[in-house]
């Protein structure tokens, strides 16, 4: 949490306890100050800073460039996986559409040349078989003859059962697999564009920079906060609700609220109270130790909203 803002609500509380203590008569105002809902923009890539859009205090609004960082890497990294996605669609539009005539043709005389080349180990192998009988020939040749023609016959196999693959097309399972691939391409690219979209840093929300805490070349971390955003879509009191007064302040609450510097009071309606106490003492809470306690609570201004963050006010309670 903000350490400023942790000192500024114990002074505020010490105040309001100390108001409390002195006098005997139960206090029907509460203090606090002027507040935005602070938006933290957190920077989720370590690039280096190479822009920065926004000045501290600048108004904003949803989708304004705060900065930027050096995208280099990332618009590398988002054209290698484009590059593999484009790989992976045209190989499954190739599965789809099937073998071309070409490659069916080229298989076709493959397979011719093979059983030619069958025949003539056959024969081979034959004239070899006969001269051995005769024994005019070694064992030698004859066990050469006979490899060479199974080695044929494999061949013929192999040429016979790839013209078969070509001509029945895809099988289902090479589909599902190539669309397996086009998926997962897909995906990688995806991450990849989101990679490079987190270099450039806008603001989500419409109001006002409340600080930009980075400078041109440094590399945040990764989950730091690079700057905060003032909110401007709800202005509201943050003060600091007497124990006494704790079961009457509730949401829906319309309460009077008085800012410094401002001649006239604006309508305030309680929105949140937290229902554990800002101060508990670490003994008994007896009946004097109650009195000390007090109870945080935000209430809501639309008419405040030109106002800056931080003004100090006081919340009337109405007395009945």
């Amino acid at each position: 949490m903000n350490p400023t803002y942790l000192f500024s609500s114990f002074l505020i509380s010490t105040a309001l306890l100390s108001l409390t203590a002195c006098s005997k008569e139960p206090v029907t105002y509460m203090v606090g100050t002027l507040e935005r809902d602070r938006i933290d923009i957190v920077a989720e890539s370590n690039e280096p800073i190479i822009a920065i859009h926004a000045a501290d205090g600048q108004a904003v609004v949803a989708g304004d460039l705060i900065l930027q960082q050096d995208p280099e890497r990332a618009q590398g990294r988002l054209a290698q996986q484009s590059g593999l996605r484009n790989q992976a669609a045209a190989r499954l539009a190739e599965l789809q559409r099937g073998p071309r005539e070409e490659l069916i043709r080229e298989a076709r005389a493959r397979l011719e040349a093979s059983r030619a080349l069958e025949v003539n180990a056959m024969a081979s192998l034959k004239r070899t078989r006969d001269v051995f009988e005769k024994g005019l020939s070694t064992q030698a040749l004859l066990d050469r003859q006979e490899a060479d023609y199974k080695t044929a016959v494999a061949r013929v196999k192999g040429d016979s059962e790839a013209l078969d693959r070509l001509l029945h097309g895809t099988t289902v399972e090479e589909l599902d697999q190539a669309i397996a691939v086009l998926e997962a391409a897909d995906a990688q690219v995806r991450l990849a564009q989101l990679e490079l979209a987190r270099t450039t840093l806008t603001a989500p929300v419409a109001g006002v920079v409340d600080k930009v805490l980075f400078r041109l070349g440094e590399r945040p971390p990764p989950g730091t906060t690079i700057a905060v955003v003032l909110d401007s879509s709800r202005t509201y009191a943050r003060v600091y609700v007497p124990e006494y007064l704790r079961s009457r302040v509730i949401p829906g609450v319309e309460i009077e609220v008085h800012l410094d510097g401002q001649p006239e009071s604006f309508a305030g309606r309680v929105r949140w109270v937290s229902s554990d106490a800002s101060f508990t003492p670490y003994f008994a809470l007896t009946e004097h130790d109650r009195s000390r306690l007090s109870f945080l609570a935000e209430i809501d201004i639309p008419e405040a909203a030109d106002l800056p963050s931080g003004v100090p006010l006081q919340a009337d309670f109405p007395i009945e």
